[in-house]
């Protein structure tokens, strides 16, 4: 054991650090945390959860941090300031970092010119329905920033839904995919729907927007229609079809929640779930 000039063990380096946002995910959270063994460490920030989740994520390892849960911006800041690695790499509980990725990932944050590097990456996602892996209907490659410098990056505020990161410098691209399990069911799916539907119109409502009818029933149009024939959703078969349904689905669900913000001033006080 390498031991420091006192006589104790010195701590080990810090380099990656993991960061994952949770609440009432027992049945996801194992498979995510698993594939993150790579990681130097793994913190899991709890909204709550009032299942297995939190003992889940302790027995694998992760260290498990609490936070009332209000917008994803938010909870991705919180998640942030409890890392200690010079990068960052985030993920949900229904994402996986497949093999091939985890090398790509070490082989980024080992590097030792650390100031030739960019500031951040973006990760391809491979998105799945029911296990079934998505190619068309502007599902692949899926890329977000998800690994990047602690110190050069942060969660943009304004953004509580579908969350966004500002990037201090060059943002590169790694090829390996992270494996993403976003929906295990149509009705999993449209229950998502609802509970993203009310956050996201409100963000919008506080910046100005407005709905209208035109919105409530052309976006939802558009999405199904560039989704399943535009971007050849199609070809995924039923699984493309049900996809291209349940993004047009979240579209509605926004539209008409930020339809009813705007013409019922009592809706302000709604809290849906």
């Amino acid at each position: 054991m390498t031991t420091s000039a006192s006589g104790g063990p010195l701590e080990r380096e810090v380099r990656l650090s993991a960061t994952v946002i949770a609440q009432d995910e027992e049945l996801r959270i194992g498979d995510c945390l698993a594939s993150l063994g790579f990681c130097d460490e793994v913190v899991v920030v709890d909204g709550g959860s009032r299942d297995r989740t939190r003992a889940i994520a302790l027995q694998t390892g992760a260290r498990v941090v609490g936070r009332p849960f209000d917008d994803f911006a938010q909870q991705h800041a919180f998640a942030n300031a409890n890392t200690r690695g010079r990068w960052i790499l985030s993920l949900d509980a229904d994402e996986r970092v497949s093999p091939s990725l985890a090398q790509e990932i070490r082989a980024v944050v080992d590097r030792t010119d650390d100031a030739a590097s960019h500031a951040a990456f973006e990760l391809p996602f491979q998105n799945h329905f029911r296990g079934i892996p998505l190619r068309h209907g502007g599902l692949w490659p899926d890329r977000h920033v998800r690994l990047y410098r602690r110190d050069r990056c942060r969660a943009d505020p304004s953004r509580a839904v579908h969350e966004k990161l500002l990037v201090d410098g060059t943002v590169g691209r790694l090829v390996a995919p992270v494996l993403h399990f976003g929906w295990t069911s149509l009705a999993q799916a449209l229950q998502k729907n609802e509970r993203y539907a009310d956050a996201a119109a409100r963000a919008l409502h506080a910046r100005g927007t407005r709905g209208s009818w035109l919105r409530m029933i052309g976006k939802p149009m558009w999405r199904f229609l560039r989704g399943s024939l535009l971007q050849l959703g199609f070809l995924d078969g039923r699984a493309g079809a049900l996809v291209a349904l349940v993004r047009a689905h979240e579209a509605f669900a926004r539209e008409s929640r930020l339809w009813e913000l705007t013409h019922f001033a009592e809706a302000e006080r709604d809290r849906l779930r």
